[in-house]
């Protein structure tokens, strides 16, 4: 026994550096950028860094970033001017584009289809309309040169506050994502059931009610809490109806807040009919995450809409 225990130390610290070695190599792990907060309280990425950010288990999604001198993933740097065309696109995730090699970007596919349009990405993953709305606020001498300004607009996961607060984003602990294999297996869910085994306990032990009554109770409507919020958001830091613009997906959104966007003569774009019309898939097959097709359609629909606005189209 004493003589096996150390065998079975020393074979596990093998196995750990071959799997650690075999990640790097085949570059499995998902190499995302370190962030940090601006001083008007703006979540940003550290200018200059450059990586591939990797999605799915099997590096499914393999995609190049490059992090811009505003912070925000791009393939140009943001310089707003009087004396140019530009586009601002705002959002979460979707926008940030870390699915899709920043060269080949939603902001880049629009360029290629308008002529003389700088088209500038302010994208971060977990952003929602208050951060955004915070965002046109705190750089208005920027966005008051901005030609226009199309705001990604997800109803379920953008509305839920009344006002920016900011929110301190939970950091890993920068010396664990020096080993990649720690990255990947955390990437790819391994230690989910130990997180939900401790979450179940946490909630057995504290939370006490009768689930059997819950199941019964019909979901809450969320629409007037929603719509209240975007009022909220609205009343505190404007909006100008000639300058922005919503992009968002009728299909995934209230129809009663489409509704009262319409009634309110909030300009928006709607893709929903866009994505379903197409032949070929439009997300990606892990998650919900617009494809590469996703984003040419998009970026068709974008520039067909401002071309009606006196934006002229590439022949």
């Amino acid at each position: 026994m004493k003589r096996l225990l150390p065998k079975i130390v020393l074979y596990g610290i093998l196995m750990l550096v071959f799997f650690e070695v075999l990640v790097r190599v085949f570059h499995l792990y998902d190499d995302r950028p370190i962030r940090y907060t601006d001083e008007k309280g703006i979540l940003k990425w550290i200018p200059g860094q450059t990586g591939y950010s990797v999605h799915g288990n099997r590096r499914q999604n393999f995609a190049e970033y490059h992090i811009n001198n505003s912070g925000f993933n791009s393939f140009r740097e943001f310089e707003p001017s009087a004396d140019k065309l530009e586009l601002a696109i705002i959002g979460d995730s979707f926008i940030e584009g870390f699915h899709q090699d920043y060269t080949n970007s939603l902001g880049k596919k629009i360029e290629n289809q308008l002529q003389g349009v700088e088209v500038y990405e302010y994208g971060h993953s977990s952003n929602d309309f208050a951060d955004a709305m915070h965002l046109i606020e705190s750089y208005k001498q920027d966005f008051g040169k901005i030609d226009k300004i199309v705001i990604y607009l997800d109803y379920e996961g953008d509305l839920d506050r009344a006002e920016y607060k900011y929110v301190e984003r939970k950091l890993t602990l920068p010396f664990l994502n020096y080993s990649k294999l720690y990255v990947y297996a955390k990437m790819i869910g391994l230690f989910d059931p130990v997180k939900n085994m401790a979450k179940n306990l946490i909630t057995l032990k504290f939370l006490k009610k009768d689930t059997k009554k819950e199941d019964h109770l019909e979901r809450p409507d969320t629409f007037p809490i929603r719509a209240g919020n975007f009022e909220s958001v609205i009343e505190k830091y404007g909006f100008d109806r000639k300058k922005m613009i919503f992009l968002l997906n009728s299909d995934q959104t209230d129809e009663r807040f489409v509704s009262y966007l319409k009634s309110q003569n909030y300009d928006y774009m709607d893709y929903a009919n866009v994505f379903k019309e197409s032949r070929e898939p439009t997300t990606l097959i892990y998650d919900q995450h617009w494809n590469n097709n996703g984003r040419e359609l998009l970026a068709k629909l974008i520039s067909e809409r401002l071309a009606l606005e006196g934006f002229a189209v590439k022949k």
